[in-house]
């Protein structure tokens, strides 16, 4: 392998590092990817759904999409591959490529280890190594250890942020779009079996589906590569053998200056060498104790080596001796003990300690005092405001929510509520005579759980657009009263009121 050329800091990095360094490989390559992603599969998804179709299974094609992601993962491992020792190839080459790789590991993920979490670090391995099956086999114990649980987490992850990415487009579809302007085939798109469900919403979820794997899937397979590089890194030491091979380069790049160096300190040293005779070099080289130390060996130091020699010879201290125990993995280091420091004047600091203590008794006395009567009279106001409250919103249902008949002039009666500063009873009761008129003109059952997206629609049956249009802007004015706050001048107020539904008889 050409470490050389490779454009990665290599060095042993945590799991989570690892994970860092596949998602910065993606961005870095983030065109070369997603073009050969898409050249390949889209064509795969148009034809997997015109499949799902023409059998009469719409779900089929989102199946299928699912199925197939070993195969798909081969394009972005081609392209990282590539990339990490050379430029990143096109989408043609990529595809071309392919047929370079084995396609016995592929057909295996697609069928019984389909359901593998370690996918994204097996699929280097097979495709990369291009081993034999025995081999692969041990190289694969080896490899997985120690991360195997990082490769199963990242592959749960990334099942989990494609999934929050699926529903994300449709919870952000159900919250920003009205309710009114939901097609019912939506609801009952949500409601009914998948094996019920309409062919034009199993499309559109097979789309959603797919994009979202278009954006995961190969973050899934770079960083399951980078934990790949990693663990080589880890076994067959790539950074020191890296560092070697520079240490090299530079040493055959000064080669000739340290040549002649070496020339020069041989032809320095060949004289003193020939001067000396082997009969000299004989007598000068040591024989005894005495001669290395120069100094005769005494008594002194024959008794210690005796005594040394003694030591070995009893059982205690000669042999090796084999225990085993039990220690914590991470033992703290002693810290010693602070000394306590002993205060000038004893009396004295008891003294001011007990009044202390007695200070802070009395002041958690004070505070859980105060706590009470705050509360106390914190009951008497609320119960106070809650009889008002209860009183007057009584008073609002029997004037304007409840089953009680309508005035006979309602226009002027909510002229007169609306001029007596009471808009938003005045809106209401405005609403209460649009909702029953509008049950009249459609001979609807009266019902109570109706809300204002329930009336929106209902308007859209009427058969008079004048009415209907009447219908949908009082509704408006009294949501934007009711929820915003929003309350109209007294111009939009006397329109409302000119004809139907606030006087039954007048057009609208």
């Amino acid at each position: 392998m050409e470490l050389e050329r490779i454009s990665v800091v290599l060095r042993p990095r945590a799991p989570r590092e690892a994970l860092d360094l596949g998602a910065a490989m993606l961005r870095a390559n983030a065109r070369a990817v997603w073009s050969a992603w898409f050249a390949f599969t889209l064509p795969a998804f148009v034809l997997c759904n015109t499949l799902g179709v023409v059998v009469g299974l719409p779900w089929l094609g989102l199946l299928l999409m699912w199925w197939l992601k070993p195969l798909f993962d081969r394009l972005p491992l081609y392209v990282l591959a590539r990339a990490v020792f050379d430029r990143a190839p096109g989408w043609r080459a990529t595809l071309r490529g392919q047929r370079q790789w084995p396609w016995g590991s592929t057909w295996a993920a697609l069928s019984w280890l389909r359901i593998d979490s370690n996918r994204s670090l097996r699929l280097p391995l097979e495709l990369l190594e291009g081993l034999p099956r025995r081999q692969r086999s041990a190289r694969w114990s080896v490899l997985r250890r120690r991360i195997v649980t990082d490769a199963s987490l990242l592959t749960y992850a990334c099942l989990q942020f494609e999934l929050v990415l699926f529903l994300s487009v449709w919870l952000l579809t159900w919250m920003l779009v009205p309710h009114e302007w939901l097609p019912d085939s939506l609801r009952d798109f949500f409601r009914v079996d998948v094996h019920a469900a309409s062919t034009a919403w199993m499309l559109l979820s097979s789309l959603v589906a797919y994009l979202a794997m278009s954006v995961i899937e190969p973050l899934y397979v770079a960083c399951g590569f980078a934990l790949y590089l990693n663990r080589r890194t880890q076994l067959e030491a790539w950074d020191i053998d890296l560092a070697f091979r520079r240490l090299r380069q530079r040493l055959l790049a000064n080669g000739k200056a340290l040549a002649v160096l070496l020339v020069c300190a041989g032809c320095w040293s060949l004289p003193v060498h020939a001067a000396i005779s082997p009969q000299a070099l004989q007598a000068a080289s040591p024989t005894s104790l005495e001669q290395v130390f120069r100094q005769p060996v005494g008594a002194a130091d024959r008794r210690f080596a005796d005594a040394a020699a003694e030591a070995y010879r009893d059982p205690r201290f000669g042999g090796e001796r084999k225990t085993r125990e039990w220690v914590f993995k991470y033992t703290p280091a002693p810290q010693a003990a602070a000394t306590p420091m002993q205060p000038l004047f004893p009396g004295f600091a008891g003294g001011v300690a007990m009044i202390l203590k007695l200070a802070l008794w009395l002041l958690l006395a004070v505070a859980v005092a105060a706590l009470l009567r705050f509360v106390w009279r914190w009951r008497g106001t609320r119960a106070g405001v809650d009889a008002a409250a209860v009183s007057r919103l009584r008073g609002l249902r029997t004037q304007v929510v409840a089953d009680a008949p309508l005035p006979a002039d309602l226009a002027a009666a909510v002229r007169v509520m609306w001029h007596a500063h009471q808009q938003r009873e005045a809106l209401a009761l405005l609403y209460r005579g649009c909702v029953e008129q509008a049950t009249r003109l459609l001979q609807l059952p009266s019902s109570l759980d109706m809300t204002e997206a329930d009336w929106l629609r209902q308007a859209a049956a009427m058969a008079d657009r004048a009415r209907a249009q009447r219908v949908v802007t009082i509704v408006r004015t009294w949501q934007f009263a009711a929820y915003a706050g929003r309350y109209p001048d007294d111009a939009a107020v006397e329109s409302l009121l000119a004809g139907w539904p606030a006087q039954a008889g007048a057009p609208a």
